[in-house]
């Protein structure tokens, strides 16, 4: 069906319209084929962005550069003195990192101790003596995690309060993201930690973790502030400056301890003595 550009007459056949007589082989040549709007739909397809692949994409990037990043202060851990707000993101996901490997790790320790336990006389608790049940895994957890973000927090306060009564100038992501960045060496503690948490070692689950947070509420805070103070242009008591801020912190880990963590481990040694 021929169809006229100037008075949109319908035709079976002819070169010439039969109402005005405008040539009708000029509008045939401007109908697309059935081939080409084919092709362009299927063209138009193809440019669709696919949101779902440009996310994975960017996240697989995210990781490898954050592992990148970590592995180099691994190696020099000096690396993370120098870091910048540019490595903001950084900090805080090594910072979100330790707290989930210290609670993981824990809370495996703790089932496998459990179940060892209980493990015996699984008989006379589970029903067609299936063995011991685990310890309540979303629980538990949630509360270490809140204790690991309580310490860090503390720690972090004490850094920012110290470096603000020094008058030395910073920004927040700054702080943040040199702070987690020195984290990095210990939250590779807790990662392993996870592992001898699995396998029941308590010593080595114990050492890792105590040796981990203990850097993190006593000793972090001092190499934070002595460093900004070293870099700082003032002439400043950096010893007393870097000391004070490990006294508050270590003061603040002391009163999270007297009102939480004491009640939280009574809790779970009547978890656990639920075995006998």
């Amino acid at each position: 069906m021929l169809k006229c550009t100037s008075c949109l007459n319908e035709q079976d056949s002819g070169k010439f319209c039969g109402k005005c007589g405008t040539s009708l082989m000029e509008n045939s040549n401007h109908q697309p084929s059935a081939y080409t709007e084919a092709s362009a739909a299927s063209s138009a397809m193809d440019t669709q962005p696919v949101n779902t692949n440009e996310n994975v994409m960017k996240a697989k990037e995210s990781v490898s550069k954050y592992w990148s990043y970590a592995l180099q202060v691994l190696k020099k851990p000096s690396v993370a003195l120098e870091t910048k707000e540019n490595q903001f993101v950084n900090g805080v996901i090594t910072m979100a990192l330790f707290v989930i490997a210290f609670a993981l790790s824990i809370y495996f320790l703790a089932n496998k101790l459990y179940k060892a336990v209980v493990g015996g006389f699984g008989s006379l608790f589970s029903e067609g003596g299936i063995g011991a049940q685990s310890l309540p895994f979303f629980s538990i957890t949630s509360s270490l995690l809140m204790f690991a973000v309580f310490f860090i927090i503390g720690s972090f306060i004490s850094v920012f309060l110290v470096s603000k009564f020094m008058s030395e100038g910073f920004t927040m992501k700054e702080l943040l993201g040199q702070f987690g960045s020195i984290l990095i060496p210990f939250t590779a503690l807790n990662v392993v930690a996870i592992v001898f948490g699995l396998m029941g070692s308590i010593q080595l689950t114990l050492i890792l973790t105590g040796v981990s947070m203990f850097y993190t509420v006593a000793i972090l805070p001092s190499i934070v502030v002595y460093d900004r103070a070293m870099k700082s242009g003032k002439i400043l008591n950096k010893l007393y400056w870097a000391t004070g801020a490990s006294a508050a912190s270590m003061f603040i880990a002391y009163l999270i301890v007297r009102m939480s963590v004491l009640d939280f481990m009574s809790d779970i040694e009547s978890l656990l003595n639920m075995g006998f």
